[in-house]
């Protein structure tokens, strides 16, 4: 749920057997072949995050032997004759590692890139997927009983990150809902999972068993930008195309409809065409969503409200509210209007105080989106002049919708909050007086946010990890301390050995991934049936452990 570094990570690889078959979606369009692996193999060779620098190589579990010898094209090894060993690489570029195992050998490759590893990381109920933009490749592992790892359904399951194919273009934006999968490569949207509410867009909710093309968005040119989001069972997505030099963006969903008698809208519904902005925000919830795309300053939400997870009453409409009638259509003056609402309108968003020098400019917003299953975290932009009328400008952490396992991070008054509510305040540490909770926030300026099923996390842009709400699965680890501001909120500890802090986070369900300031990524919490991908059998993780990836191997 939603909503990118060198690393270094365990891993199995995947070996492709086969190209895909050109696919035809359902208007008889040729479309170019959806990444999709035709074939997994046994054999890996497992990989930490590639980097100049120190890379870690391993043989996966199942490759057993008592001669393991290895060779790096171009790279001399101090040791070479272990089951994992670590290289330095000094240069980018393509390299061909090589495995012998008793006389069996194991290649892939790998590509040490000169700048540092972008990812794009998505989280579902018991599945991942990351698109690893510099290498080109899909990562995808855990359950896989609906398909929605995109492979065949009779391998359950995944329990190391396996790739699904290297692919020419890079996969720009992934999307894991409960039980499917959407990504992009910016021409086509593709999908695989689940389909019994219609979230992979095919005018149907027939079964499907294999990556499809999402064949019921109508076709625009002059495409730029896709984006794709997913929560629950609703799928979502943003088009952006020039139209004349100007751009625009379309934004579609697709799949659950609490609107609906049956639940189901399985083909691509539009939602609004406007222009676009260059910093486009789309985070989907539990059949809810969150999206900034538009040039205006609106962050829209559309979806079901039970918890007050739109941040704002049924059919709001879709203006930014003027200065002073922030209070027209506030969900606390209309309380029982918290229903679902699949019109998009506009999140009640606080400018803050104005005092007597203080003046808070239009230009707050929020800038960087979580949605957990009915609550959401935020990063929004403040800007104030202080007393020598000087502009300030700060980024805070908003938080709304349901609060019952504290997901909020503090003590509300009711077990949902209607509004953003500030929990971390980059400009001045002091509830707010139109806050109805009267929260004492902590002072500090947020950089990066996440959302589980019921915890949210946040990065200060000093690289401390904050996380709060359940931890019933080690989601906030075994290694953590209450902040002394609001006991209720946590300081996560870096991992083993890591001093530089955290530079980025993910959730999805009970289960986290981050970035720290090694440059290597880092899993916890459940692990029901090995769905974080770490080759460990615990059901709960309950400290940072290293993701490795799969090295596709070479024929």
């Amino acid at each position: 749920m939603k909503r990118l570094r060198n690393i270094v990570l365990p891993i199995c690889a995947v070996l492709l057997l086969s190209s895909c078959a050109e696919e035809v979606n359902k208007k008889g369009n040729n479309t170019p072949p959806p990444v999709i692996s035709e074939g997994l193999s046994n054999v890996a060779i497992l990989h930490d995050s590639p980097k100049i620098g120190t890379v870690t190589f391993k043989a996966a579990e199942h490759i057993q032997g008592s001669s393991y010898v290895w060779s790096i094209e171009g790279v001399n090894l101090s040791n070479n004759q272990d089951r994992q060993i670590t290289a330095d690489f000094n240069t980018a570029g393509s390299y061909l590692v090589s495995l012998n195992v008793d006389g069996i050998e194991y290649k892939g490759n790998i590509i040490i890139p000169n700048t540092e590893p972008s990812y794009e990381i998505d989280m579902g109920k018991s599945h991942t997927i990351i698109s690893d933009k510099t290498q080109k490749k899909l990562f995808v592992y855990g359950d896989n009983s609906k398909g929605q790892l995109c492979i065949e359904k009779s391998i359950t399951s995944l329990k190391e990150p396996r790739i699904l194919k290297s692919y020419t273009s890079e996969i720009t934006s992934v999307a894991s809902g409960n039980n499917h999968t959407l990504f992009t490569d910016n021409a086509y949207i593709y999908g695989c999972g689940d389909n019994s509410f219609g979230q992979l867009g095919l005018g149907s909710t027939d079964v499907v068993d294999n990556v499809v093309t999402i064949s019921s968005i109508p076709q625009i040119s002059n495409i730029r930008r896709i984006f794709v989001s997913s929560g629950g069972d609703m799928s979502v997505a943003g088009i952006e195309f020039l139209e004349a030099a100007a751009p625009k963006i379309s934004i579609y969903h697709w799949g659950y409809d609490d609107t609906k008698e049956n639940k189901i809208q399985s083909s691509a519904n539009l939602l609004t065409t406007s222009n676009s902005r260059d910093e486009v925000l789309f985070a989907t919830g539990n059949n809810f969503s969150i999206v900034r795309a538009t040039n205006s300053y609106n962050v829209f939400s559309f979806g079901v409200n039970d918890k007050w997870q739109l941040g704002r009453i049924q059919g709001a409409g879709t203006g930014y509210p003027s200065q002073g009638e922030e209070e027209k259509n506030s969900p606390d003056n209309n309380p029982t209007l918290n229903k679902t609402d699949m019109a998009a309108g506009y999140v009640y968003t606080p400018y803050g105080e104005e005092d007597d020098y203080v003046n808070y400019y239009q230009n707050n917003y929020f800038g960087k989106i979580a949605t957990g299953d009915d609550f959401v975290v935020s990063i929004k932009k403040e800007t104030k002049a202080d007393s020598s009328w000087t502009k300030i400008e700060k980024y805070s952490l908003y938080v709304w919708g349901n609060n019952d396992k504290n997901q909020l991070g503090f003590n509300s008054i009711s077990s949902t909050v209607s509004r953003p509510t500030p929990l971390f305040d980059g400009l001045q540490n002091q509830p707010m007086k139109t806050d109805p909770n009267k929260v004492k926030p902590i002072q500090k300026e947020m950089v990066e946010v996440a959302a589980g099923r019921a915890t949210g996390y946040a990065i200060s842009n000093d690289g401390i990890l904050y996380g709060w709400g359940d931890e019933s699965k080690g989601q906030l680890t075994n290694n953590k301390q209450a902040n002394i501001v609001n006991n209720m909120v946590y300081e996560i500890s870096n991992p083993t050995g890591v001093t530089q802090g955290y530079k980025k986070v993910w959730a999805g369900g009970d289960r986290v991934i981050a970035l720290a300031g090694d440059n290597n990524l880092y899993t916890w919490g459940d692990n029901t049936n090995g769905i974080l991908g770490i080759n460990n059998t615990n059901a709960v993780i309950n400290s940072p452990e290293k993701i490795f990836f799969s090295l596709a191997l070479v024929e």
